[in-house]
């Protein structure tokens, strides 16, 4: 019987498609029993930092022990140079495409599917309970950590080991990834579409920086904006007015995003930030959408959402 070297073992774990799917898995299953230990929290300032530490333990943490196991290797660099001054267009129209694109999927759930894209039960509870909530509780730990730990881990680390099969698989996969974090299937399409949008921008800042702004004013709309905004617009306006400004503020913040995107790739063809260029995406499709690890990340997602 042939047997496997150490290196071929070590070659096989290093595979981003097997293990990058186990980090998400770990990380999903750590913040949905962390639930259980926040439940038991009654004092408001205590539930504020235990939300905050539970958020640097679950996310970032284990962001860091997967890369130094990896021997500070990933498949790719990760995206952590700093923003620059061009990036500033970039990312402004990112963050209308941003606003607009979360109005849009909100009206299409009213309008269409007569459904309401619902606020998480646990920011509910929140908002009903006796007093004011502390404005920096709520700002540290549901607004900065998790924009700035997520990223790190969604776009700094899964995008990054997702980039050597293809750029927009791992645009797709990371934003898939981004979205079950959030144990929502009702919500999944407002987080997929953040996920992807942050990581276009990442791949074409090739800084996580502009993604965590993005992310930071994705947060801040979830927590301190209400959903009843979209209803009285329809109601004094009509849904079709609503709608049709809407798909047009959408299409031109979109076409001024992607050609802020484009002059980033036109700037990569003069200066090569990279020796290779990067794999085709259809080369790679099944290894990373049908591969055991992510299929079994799929099943427990479907399994936690089901049982809550």
């Amino acid at each position: 019987m042939e047997r496997i070297s150490s290196t071929e073992k070590t070659a096989k774990w290093n595979r981003p498609h097997l293990t990058a799917p186990l980090l998400v898995l770990f990380v999903l299953a750590a913040m949905h029993f962390s639930r259980f230990l926040l439940a038991g929290t009654e004092n408001v300032t205590d539930l504020f930092l235990s939300i905050s530490l539970v958020q640097i333990l679950v996310l970032l943490v284990p962001c860091m022990l997967y890369y130094l196991l990896k021997k500070r290797k990933l498949a790719t660099p990760m995206p952590v140079s700093p923003m620059k001054v061009r990036h500033i267009a970039l990312t402004a129209f990112g963050g209308c495409v941003l606003i607009v694109g979360n109005l849009l999927i909100k009206f299409i759930y009213r309008a269409v599917a007569e459904q309401a894209v619902s606020t998480p039960a646990f920011f509910e509870g929140l908002s009903a309970g006796e007093g004011e909530l502390p404005f920096a509780g709520v700002l540290l730990s549901m607004v900065i950590i998790p924009a700035v730990c997520e990223e790190l881990l969604f776009r700094g680390v899964i995008l990054a080991e997702y980039r050597s099969l293809g750029q927009a698989n791992a645009v797709v996969i990371s934003a898939v990834c981004f979205a079950m974090l959030h144990f929502s299937v009702t919500n999944f399409p407002v987080y997929l579409f953040v996920g992807v949008l942050l990581g276009v921008i990442t791949l074409a800042s090739r800084s996580v920086i502009p993604a965590m702004l993005l992310h930071l004013l994705s947060n801040t709309l979830s927590v301190f904006t209400s959903d009843q905004f979209l209803n009285i617009i329809m109601q004094k306006n009509g849904a079709f007015f609503v709608g049709f400004l809407l798909a047009m503020l959408f299409g031109a913040s979109l076409f001024l995003f992607l050609y802020c995107v484009e002059l980033q790739y036109l700037r990569f063809a003069q200066e090569p930030p990279e020796q290779s260029l990067p794999p085709k995406n259809r080369t790679h499709f099944w290894k990373v959408f049908l591969s055991p690890a992510f299929l079994v990340l799929t099943a427990v997602f479907f399994l936690i959402t089901a049982i809550q």
